[in-house]
């Protein structure tokens, strides 16, 4: 199957310092290669990983003193991942609501995930639960 795995660039992956989701990306994007998958990581290119490398910034962007504008590299991001959407069978993102309206115009792709920061609450149902289990029949 080939994945993508968009990652923020706001560090590396796996981090050189602080980075709980590169580092959950590391691993999920490590793991899949040794599963047989077919995986292109995109993130800076200071990023270490078994899978193909698209780097779209030289290094994290947090350590990079020259990055005037944080967010000129994310649209750069975007839009590198929606055009090659049609590559893969599953594009994996972790980054906010933006990449889902850039990315899925133009997927092909047969799923898309997409990760949503603490900012939009989730509306959690609540379902009741019998007494007792049903009859099997």
């Amino acid at each position: 199957m080939h994945i993508a795995q968009v990652a923020p660039l706001t560090e590396a992956v796996p981090p050189k310092y602080y980075g709980g989701t590169e580092r959950v990306v590391a691993y999920l994007t490590d793991a899949l290669v040794e599963l047989g998958h077919e995986v292109t990581l995109f993130a800076s290119g200071d990023s270490l990983t078994k899978a193909k490398l698209a780097p779209i910034w030289p290094r994290a962007l947090r350590l990079d003193p020259s990055v005037k504008d944080y967010f000129a590299p994310v649209f750069m991001e975007l839009e590198t991942v929606a055009r090659r959407a049609g590559e893969f069978d599953v594009i994996h993102s972790h980054l906010d609501m933006a990449c889902r309206r850039t990315c899925w115009r133009r997927a092909r792709a047969r799923a898309a995930i997409w990760h949503f920061s603490d900012a939009f609450p989730r509306k959690r149902r609540r379902t009741r639960r019998s007494a007792s289990p049903p009859e099997p029949a």
